[in-house]
């Protein structure tokens, strides 16, 4: 679990640019923020989502949405009153071009605060 030592942040940096933002899933696991009964842990909902196919989609990016924020909350970056309540998301989904603006704002808000914290060390208490 080196991985999160606060030398190892650059490790973070490439795969976030590598994987397309998906190794945040990786790091949500590290951290311990998946929930055994949350929505995303149930197979059936996976497999209706799979046979419609365009909620599939949605799902899976209100996975990569809600591991994110748990993964920010854990590395203690500003302004969780804001991106932990999931009307936030909604509203700036709803709200059409400034919205969505504001919505991929603070999806890069939280992928750059979350590298930056790594850089600060605060992943480093996660580590066994």
């Amino acid at each position: 679990m080196k991985i999160l030592s606060k030398e190892n942040w650059w490790i973070w940096l490439l795969l976030m640019f590598f994987s397309g933002g998906s190794s945040i899933l990786v790091l949500g696991a590290l951290l311990d923020v998946y929930d055994k009964n949350a929505w995303y842990a149930k197979w059936y909902i996976w497999l209706i989502g799979a046979i419609l196919i365009l909620p599939f989609t949605v799902m899976i990016t209100v996975l990569n949405i809600d591991i994110l924020t748990k993964t920010a909350y854990k590395l203690e970056v500003n302004g969780k009153d804001y991106y932990l309540s999931p009307y936030i998301w909604i509203i700036l989904i709803i709200i059409p071009i400034i919205g969505w603006i504001l919505f991929i704002a603070l999806m890069l808000y939280l992928n750059i605060a979350i590298l930056i914290n790594l850089n600060r060390g605060n992943g480093e208490k996660y580590i066994d």
